[in-house]
């Protein structure tokens, strides 16, 4: 078994491994061609008012869009749906959003961004925040028109402990 193993190193070995670096006529060559180039400067052109890359421009992030509830019709009316508290007819729009058609079987309304194009599907008590690109329920975000509190002493309310 070691006489096969050895003779293994002996073939293994007599393999020539090859040239890790230029022969002594190609670094010759090399030398010569590096000798001989010319060294041109490279020529720099003064960018142009016409090649100035404009910077992209500031879009503005719309208002969150908050859907408070829609009513859909089955006379063939057009459904209403209200938007950050603003009654809107399907298909309509506002200077905020386009209400798309409400669809037969979804509990979803349609809703197209003006400001950067952006659809949306929502629900109603659901609202879309632009900055954090989410959905959220309505009590959960502070939407328009809701401070969070579910009871208690309301700023401009009148309780009993003042009586």
């Amino acid at each position: 078994m070691a006489l096969i193993l050895m003779s293994i190193n002996v073939v293994i070995a007599a393999e020539p491994i090859g040239r890790l670096f230029t022969s002594p006529m190609e670094r010759s060559n090399l030398d010569y061609l590096r000798q001989t180039k010319k060294n041109e400067p490279l020529k720099v052109e003064a960018p142009t008012q016409e090649a100035e890359i404009a910077p992209p421009p500031i879009v503005a992030l719309p208002d969150a869009v908050n859907l408070q509830g829609y009513v859909k019709r089955n006379d063939g009316k057009q459904s209403t749906v209200w938007v950050n508290n603003q009654a809107m007819t399907e298909n309509s729009r506002n200077k905020e959003v386009t209400v798309g058609k409400l669809s037969e079987g979804s509990n979803r309304v349609p809703i197209k961004l003006s400001a950067n194009g952006k659809r949306l599907n929502l629900k109603a008590g659901q609202v879309y925040d632009p900055e954090s690109n989410r959905v959220q329920e309505a009590r959960n975000h502070g939407a328009q028109g809701d401070n969070g509190n579910l009871g208690g002493k309301i700023d401009g309310t009148i309780d009993d402990s003042g009586l």
